[in-house]
């Protein structure tokens, strides 16, 4: 899955979000306030019929001045579970496809002055 605040994805997608996808599944995100970044995964993949390309290096991200996450809360994952079990109910299946597929920037080996190696120094 990819959290829908890293992600590239065509407009057409948040039209489906906003007008195609089942009702059902948007007051449930709504309810919770959690889980629009499963519905999202959901939705493309069960249009798409493929997996996630993941489009970043292979270092995590990190975020020394940000405070704490959501996901150090067991609520958090209680309720993204019962949202994966309830959108499945939805769809009728698990859209969801596996995959370990990456794409690599090509400058990602590449040496570079210190002051220019990238936008994104905590990746």
């Amino acid at each position: 899955m990819v959290l829908t605040g890293a992600a590239f994805f065509h407009k057409y997608y948040a039209y489906l979000y906003s007008y195609v996808m089942p009702q059902a599944i948007r007051d449930m995100v709504d309810e919770y306030i959690n889980c629009e970044d499963i519905a999202m995964n959901f939705l493309v993949s069960h249009i798409t019929r493929k997996p996630p390309i993941k489009v970043t290096s292979r270092w995590t991200f990190r975020c020394p001045g940000c405070p704490q996450a959501l996901s150090h809360d067991d609520s958090h994952f209680h309720e993204r579970h019962k949202c994966i079990n309830f959108f499945v109910k939805v769809y009728g299946y698990m859209p969801l496809l596996y995959t370990q597929f990456r794409v690599d920037s090509v400058l990602f080996k590449t040496r570079l002055p210190h002051d220019k190696t990238k936008c994104f120094k905590f990746i």
